[in-house]
């Protein structure tokens, strides 16, 4: 099982906590009171050793960061990260499909080792550095070309036909 995440937004930093304030704060993770007293042994710091045990917030704070951080994984622009396989792969013979999103790209692909989907976001700007990177095979709502106007409702025209009459028009 792969480490979980905590959220470290969640603590406030001029605060001191014991440990069952901190299981409080993330109850909705599970967490245990014998994983905080393990976070102290790994170097979690205390604020003193009497009891009860204190950390204050600050602290456990940065710990988190380098905890959450610790578990990310970094992938280049070519690159997707395959949940099944935990690291980062390219994709299967560098063929993606993409959907664009409000504000991004969604790129999808197959992993090469064991083929499983994965998912990667980009901006709409990097759009053509995708197409050189990637042999986009589907595109979604996406418009490559300079003038969108022909692809609008904008510019038509209502166009009567020389047969018809013109007496709906008097009135």
């Amino acid at each position: 099982m792969s480490k979980r995440l905590y959220p470290h937004n969640r603590v406030r930093y001029g605060y001191s906590y014991d440990i069952e304030e901190v299981c409080q704060i993330f109850a909705d993770k599970g967490l245990h009171p014998q994983t905080v007293r393990a976070w102290i042994k790994a170097g979690l710091k205390t604020v003193d050793s009497g009891r009860p045990i204190l950390i204050y917030g600050y602290d456990l704070i940065s710990f988190l960061k380098k905890r959450n951080d610790a578990n990310k994984c970094a992938t280049q622009f070519g690159e997707f990260y395959c949940m099944h396989c935990q690291c980062a792969r390219p994709a299967y013979k560098n063929r993606i499909t993409i959907e664009q999103q409000r504000q991004f790209l969604m790129a999808k692909g197959h992993c090469r080792k064991c083929k499983s989907r994965m998912c990667k976001s980009y901006s709409l700007v990097a759009y053509p550095e995708i197409k050189k990177t990637f042999k986009v095979v589907g595109a979604s709502q996406l418009y490559d070309c300079s003038v969108a106007a022909d692809k609008t409702h904008l510019e038509s025209k209502d166009e009567t036909l020389l047969t018809e009459s013109c007496q709906g028009s008097l009135f």
